[in-house]
């Protein structure tokens, strides 16, 4: 990832970095609020003042994507790697070694019940009694763990620092600020970071169509600080077909490499992430998906929404915006997860579909082409613009024509 280093951050990211960890801290940030950033930062800063050895403090993230993404900036702060990592997974660790007892399988899903290994760990931690296990734990997108999840997390760290956006929130078992809140024994969050400086205007005020609550919404345009002159407007394009749509989208990416960009393409299930990794290999991209990522590359990741949750790329691609994507998840949730791939982009963010209407998420991402935040372009125009630019073509290679004869 592209740390900042701490001489740039804000003094209201400074701070944060530095509240004493004399109680249980959460803070509050939108999308480019610098959340992650702070957290690491934070890491380094509590090491350093408690003097704090590795192995002795915890980084727990939500997804693998998110933690190899961490993983990749430890090295510039000291950290070390192995110190982030899912919850699931340090409990599952923590199962295999401490615990006599074989790992809990939920028939129904096929795999490990998650929910039953940390209700196992927390009971083997109260039995053993003591202090916790780290002098401080660090916790990103907090919205996504459950609230029993935080009556593990406040048993783990002596010190529990949490990030979280509401706004972000994509799945159901996730638990409230309140829920949070208790869960850490604090009345109330410390810290709410305001300014949204990764994204660019257009970027924020196509992703503010989704947020349902206006006062929520208006937060959130108010915290863009940035310029947006130079910037490009994201682009909705609504295909013929989807061979049409995989056409433009493999069009769009070679574009976008040729910039030399950090380049995500999201879609909202594993499968669609692996047929579609497939087909832009056969088309000759070299891609990864989050089974394969390395952030020391340039080359394009392939990732579902989910996975790409606190990740931040210069262009985001989002094709397969219909209504088929998106079979069992109600609306409200088709416009959280949209809105958490729309700013996931710093540059510029690419949408299409094959069925304009079919999404309400999407007729309500059309309301920003009326502020001059969207642009819109329909197959046709395509179609007419590639005649145009051949008929200029071939009128040049007229006119070459007769220069030579003269």
């Amino acid at each position: 990832m592209d740390l900042i280093p701490r001489s740039e951050l804000t003094p209201e990211q400074l701070r944060a970095v530095e509240l004493p960890p004399d109680q249980h801290r959460v803070f509050i940030g939108g999308p480019g609020s610098g959340k992650t950033q702070v957290l690491l930062h934070r890491a380094a800063y509590l090491r350093y003042l408690l003097d704090t050895s590795d192995g002795n403090y915890h980084i727990f993230v939500y997804t693998r994507a998110l933690k190899e993404y961490l993983r990749a900036a430890c090295g510039l702060l000291d950290l070390e790697m192995g110190s982030v990592d899912t919850l699931d997974s340090w409990c599952c660790s923590f199962h295999r070694r401490h615990l006599r007892s074989p790992m809990p399988h939920d028939d129904a899903t096929g795999s490990v019940d998650f929910p039953a290994v940390r209700a196992a760990v927390l009971a083997a931690l109260e039995r053993r009694g003591g202090g916790p296990p780290f002098r401080f734990v660090l916790v990103d997108e907090g919205q996504d763990l459950t609230a029993e999840a935080f009556e593990l997390i406040a048993r783990l760290g002596r010190h529990v620092t949490v990030c979280i956006d509401h706004k972000q929130q994509i799945y159901e078992e996730g638990s409230s600020e309140p829920e949070i809140l208790a869960g850490l024994g604090i009345r109330r969050h410390n810290l709410a970071l305001l300014g949204t400086y990764r994204c660019t205007p257009y970027i924020v005020d196509v992703a503010s169509r989704l947020v349902a609550d206006p006062r929520h919404r208006t937060e959130f345009v108010n915290q863009c600080r940035i310029d947006g002159a130079g910037r490009e407007q994201p682009l909705l394009y609504l295909a013929d077909d989807p061979q049409d749509e995989m056409r433009r989208l493999a069009e769009i990416l070679r574009i976008r490499i040729g910039k030399g960009e950090k380049v995500a393409v999201l879609v909202p299930r594993r499968a669609q992430m692996l047929g579609l990794a497939k087909a832009l290999t056969e088309l000759g991209f070299a891609v990864e998906t989050k089974d394969s990522l390395s952030f020391a590359s340039n080359r394009p990741k392939v990732l579902t929404y989910q996975s790409a949750k606190g990740l931040t790329f210069d262009t985001v691609l989002m094709p397969r915006l219909v209504r088929s994507s998106f079979t069992r998840e109600p609306a409200d949730l088709i416009e959280r997860l949209l809105f958490v791939g729309i700013t996931r982009a710093v540059k510029w963010v690419y949408l299409s579909s094959t069925e304009p209407g079919s999404l309400a998420a999407l007729d309500a991402i059309r309301e920003a082409e009326d502020s001059g935040s969207l642009a819109v372009q329909e197959a046709a125009d395509t179609v007419a613009a590639g005649a145009a630019k051949a008929r200029g073509a071939e009128r040049k290679s007229e006119g070459d024509g007769l220069l030579d004869l003269l």
